[in-house]
């Protein structure tokens, strides 16, 4: 539906379950009878942001599928995050900049990006801040199922990120395949993130205040972490700056970044409006 709507392009769904393929026959298979011009690997982009750990054999399948495009004269371009970097500098992230993941799932996305560009020379990684929608565990539901039970929550105000809302990365995605499907030549690492700045606690403060327009919550309160001014131990990590340059997408493709905050409103409509539905026919 996002394809859809910001591209001129059509696209072809794969469930997270279909592509659980057992070997490298059964992807070249998938791959040669869609036929398609760019495969989006969204897998182990979207892992991440559920808090799942993408597997040695996730990540095996990202390399079946980059392999397979390069032989068949495709494009591959994965979704990857910002986690393969620890966060420890004080600049914005380029894609020049040396990947340092300490933590999963940093270290298995680092993993994959490697593989894909081992097996193409064509292949485009491009690096996004977390993900957040109004479906699926990530970031945005967890928060508001915790709200709506009503435990208040206390939420880390050093570390710094730019979330991105699943409907800008698709819109993104778009511009990227159409661009593509017209001869841009470009290939390697790119990065996108939101034009805007946020905390846990920034992020949670948003949130609280569109779900207030459209749900009760009964008073419920959050606090931001406090950081304590004593030096911190040697193997204590600092806080963490996790912000991407974007300039070279912006430069290859004319993209230019949105702030997060305008999503989050009508994303949080979205997630009470289904859970109304839900709860109204009785689903659990």
């Amino acid at each position: 539906g996002a394809f859809s709507q910001w591209g001129r392009r059509r696209a072809t769904l794969l469930t997270a379950g279909a592509s659980r393929w057992r070997s490298e026959r059964q992807a070249k298979k998938v791959v040669r009878k869609g036929d398609p011009d760019v495969i989006v690997d969204l897998r182990l982009a979207w892992m991440a942001a559920s808090g799942e750990i993408p597997t040695p054999d996730d990540i095996e399948r990202a390399h079946w599928l980059a392999k397979a495009s390069e032989r068949s004269g495709m494009r591959y371009l994965l979704l990857s995050t910002d986690s393969v970097f620890s966060g420890q500098g004080a600049r914005s992230l380029r894609e020049t900049d040396a990947t340092d993941a300490r933590r999963e799932p940093g270290l298995q996305l680092l993993d994959a990006e490697g593989r894909v560009a081992q097996a193409s020379a064509s292949a485009i990684v491009l690096r996004s801040g977390p993900l957040f929608a109004a479906f699926d565990p990530n970031m945005l539901t967890s928060l508001l199922h915790g709200l709506d039970a009503g435990a208040p929550g206390a939420f880390d105000d050093r570390d710094v990120f730019c979330p991105v809302a699943s409907i800008d990365i698709a819109r993104v995605l778009a511009a990227m395949l159409d661009q593509l499907g017209v001869g841009a030549d470009v290939q390697g690492v790119f990065h996108y993130c939101s034009g805007d700045r946020a905390t846990a606690y920034g992020f949670a403060e948003a949130v609280l205040a569109a779900a207030g327009q459209y749900h009760d919550l009964g008073g419920v309160a959050i606090a931001a972490t406090e950081s304590s001014s004593a030096p911190a131990p040697a193997d204590v990590v600092r806080p963490a700056t996790r912000v991407l340059d974007c300039s070279r997408l912006r430069d290859s493709f004319a993209i230019k970044q949105v702030p997060w905050r305008g999503f989050i409103n009508p994303l949080v409509k979205q997630f009470y409006q289904v859970l109304n539905e839900e709860q109204s026919k009785g689903t659990p």
